[in-house]
């Protein structure tokens, strides 16, 4: 798969945007801060290509991640570290600290047909099982991670008002050395336009952006417009990429190819997606 290698200027460390491996969307973020400390978000899917990728990832930083932050409650984002604890035959990476804000399972029950608590509960138990105590995102917190600073924009509160586990997502945004990278999750349209009313929106500006939702049904193209992105880091394969169907490319039920068009009329100038290999800008 392409390694795509892109100067940003953060002034120090990277950040790894590493792409599916199996056919599945998925997100995983692996971080060198400028200090050489190792930052995770989220992973990807719980299935073996995924996974083990991520672990290779690891291997080469010594299996140690100094901290690890979990978006949301979907197994898309945190299904490949639950893999690791399941199937390894010896879990050997070491979390300094590990954050999320996930709702409470009885309100997991109720939405997308209860589909997420399985995967939820299991998470939890193996967490347990090896003794990984996670802290609670927090907003208005800010996690330092050696040199780099995590600002939680958003957290889960109010999450009971949706029907959408993304729409419960955490925002937050990495401060570098020189530059700034802004990690959206999954979140919706709605929570977005919720979100847009409790926080000042010089905030949310900032040139280097995950895309949310993985590029499609996700925030609205108002919340881009403030937040003015440059650099649109996108956790979309192929088919979704291109929006492929049953007819070929732009048939599917994806709306990828309309957040593309915002991103061009809203003067974004690279796209950064999975279906164009792994990216790390540096």
């Amino acid at each position: 798969m392409n390694m795509n290698l892109l100067d940003v200027n953060l002034g120090g460390g990277y950040v790894l945007q590493y792409a599916n491996r199996y056919k599945y969307q998925m997100m995983g973020y692996l971080i060198e801060t400028p200090d050489k400390k190792t930052c995770m978000i989220d992973g990807g899917q719980p299935y073996e290509e995924d996974a083990m990728y991520l672990y290779s990832l690891l291997e080469e930083r010594n299996k140690k991640v100094d901290t690890w932050v979990i978006t949301h409650a979907h197994e898309d984002h945190f299904g490949s570290l639950m893999y690791l604890m399941e199937n390894l035959p010896q879990f050997d990476i070491e979390i300094g600290e590990l954050y999320f804000d996930f709702p409470e399972t009885e309100w997991l029950l109720t939405v997308e047909r209860g589909t997420s608590f399985a995967p939820c509960t299991k998470f939890l138990s193996l967490l347990d099982k090896f003794n990984i105590k996670p802290k609670k995102l927090i907003r208005g917190n800010t996690i330092n991670c050696g040199e780099l600073k995590i600002e939680i924009l958003k957290d889960s509160e109010g999450y009971e008002k949706y029907n959408t586990i993304n729409d419960s997502s955490s925002v937050f945004k990495l401060h570098f050395p020189k530059r700034d990278v802004l990690i959206l999750g999954d979140l919706g349209e709605e929570a977005g336009i919720d979100f847009l009313k409790t926080i000042p929106h010089e905030k949310l500006r900032c040139d280097i952006v995950q895309m949310a939702h993985h590029g499609q049904n996700g925030v609205n193209k108002e919340f881009y417009s403030i937040v003015k992105p440059k650099i649109c880091l996108y956790c979309a394969p192929y088919w979704l990429w291109e929006n492929v169907g049953e007819k070929g490319e732009g048939t599917g039920p994806f709306n990828t190819l309309l957040t593309r068009k915002w991103m061009e009329e809203l003067g974004a100038v690279l796209s950064c997606p999975h279906a164009h290999g792994d990216f790390k800008l540096f």
